[in-house]
C-alpha cells in the first residue's frame, strides 16, 4: 500500500510547500498591486527611453554624416575652379567643425581643411588647424598621430627643424616607425647631418626590412 493511501483526507487536501509559496506570492502581489504596476510602468518607460535615445543618437549621426558629406563635396565640385573648390571647401568644413564640435566627424573636417590650407600654401593656417586636432576631445589615436605627421611635414617645409623633429618623436604608433625614421633622415640630410641620416636609414632597413620605403632607403644610402 502506498504512502498516499495511509494519508488522511485532511492531509491530502493540505497544500504542499510550492503551492503555499505560490499562494503567498499571489496574495502579496494582490495587496501590493499598485507598487507592481508602478514598477512595471517604470520599466516600460525606461525601455522606451533607451530605445528613443538610441534612435535619436542614430538620427543625429546620420544627419552629421550627411552634413559632413555636403561640406566635403565642396572640395570636388566640378562647377568650380580649383581655387574656388579649396576656398569653399575650407569654409564649409570649418563651419561644420564649429557647428558639430562634439562630433568625431568634426575632427575629420579639421583634418581635411588643414590639408586644403596646405594645398593653398597657407602654411600658418594649416598648422593652426592641425594643432587644434591635437587637443580636440574626440581625436582618436590614429588621427592624432596623423596630425603630428602633417605638422612635422609643414614644419619641415618651413625649415623649422626642431619643431618637425619634436612632432616626429611624439608619434607613438610602432607600425609607423619606418615612416618616422625616413622623415627624420630627410631632415638630417637637409641640416647636413649625413652620419645621423645614415644611421636612421640603416635602422629603418634593420628594424623594418619589408618597409615600402626599402628601395628608396637603399638608394639614399648609396649616395650618402
Amino acid at each position: 500500500m502506498s504512502d498516499a493511501e495511509h494519508m488522511s483526507r485532511k492531509e491530502l487536501l493540505q497544500p504542499n510547500r510550492l503551492e503555499k509559496k505560490l499562494y503567498s506570492f499571489v496574495d502579496h502581489a494582490y495587496r501590493k498591486k499598485r507598487l507592481y504596476i508602478r514598477a512595471a510602468i517604470a520599466v516600460v518607460v525606461m525601455i522606451l527611453g533607451i530605445w528613443g535615445g538610441w534612435q535619436y543618437v542614430k538620427k543625429e549621426r546620420i544627419e552629421q554624416a550627411n552634413l559632413f558629406h555636403i561640406a566635403h563635396t565642396k572640395l570636388s565640385n566640378p562647377a568650380l575652379s580649383p581655387e574656388e573648390r579649396l576656398s569653399q571647401g575650407i569654409a564649409a568644413l570649418q563651419e561644420f567643425a564649429r557647428s558639430e564640435s562634439g562630433s568625431a566627424l568634426s575632427v575629420l573636417a579639421l583634418m581635411e581643411s588643414g590639408e586644403a590650407y596646405s594645398r593653398q600654401s597657407r602654411i600658418d593656417e594649416s598648422i593652426a588647424v592641425f594643432q587644434e586636432v591635437l587637443v580636440h576631445p574626440e581625436t582618436t589615436l590614429f588621427l592624432m598621430n596623423s596630425a603630428r605627421l602633417s605638422l612635422a611635414a609643414l614644419y619641415e617645409q618651413q625649415q623649422q627643424w626642431a619643431e618637425a623633429e619634436m612632432m616626429l618623436g611624439s608619434i607613438d604608433i610602432s607600425s609607423w616607425d619606418d615612416l618616422r625614421w625616413r622623415a627624420l633622415a630627410r631632415i638630417a640630410i637637409a641640416k647636413g647631418e649625413l652620419e645621423k641620416a645614415k644611421n636612421l636609414l640603416e635602422q629603418l632597413l634593420d628594424k623594418v626590412p619589408d618597409s615600402v620605403f626599402r628601395e628608396e632607403t637603399e638608394t639614399l644610402l648609396l649616395i650618402l
